[in-house]
């Protein structure tokens, strides 16, 4: 469980359908309520964020007020959208 109001390392792969790593283009991260209400603005990612071929990850500051919320990382790679996403639960302590 996360504490809120600490900054979280959200990290996303991206595979080809032959399981080999690929660097997307388009790349966002947005963050959902639990109620797939998105919280604040789409997040571009880029080089800036990127580990090596096909890993990146992002230092997001999980904000008060939820109890979970779910990030998505989202990409084209070879033509189709990947997404993939994941739920974080949320504690003050």
């Amino acid at each position: 469980m996360a504490i809120i109001y600490n900054t979280l390392r959200l990290k996303a792969e991206f595979k080809t359908f032959d399981d080999e790593y690929g660097n997307p283009t388009g790349i966002t991260l947005r963050v959902y309520d639990t109620h797939r209400i998105q919280i604040g603005d789409t997040i571009d990612i880029g080089d800036s964020e990127k580990l090596s071929t096909g890993i990146y990850q992002y230092d997001y500051l999980l904000p008060v007020g939820y109890t979970a919320v779910v990030y998505e990382f989202s990409g084209v790679l070879e033509d189709e959208i990947i997404t993939g996403r994941s739920t974080i639960k949320c504690d003050w302590t």
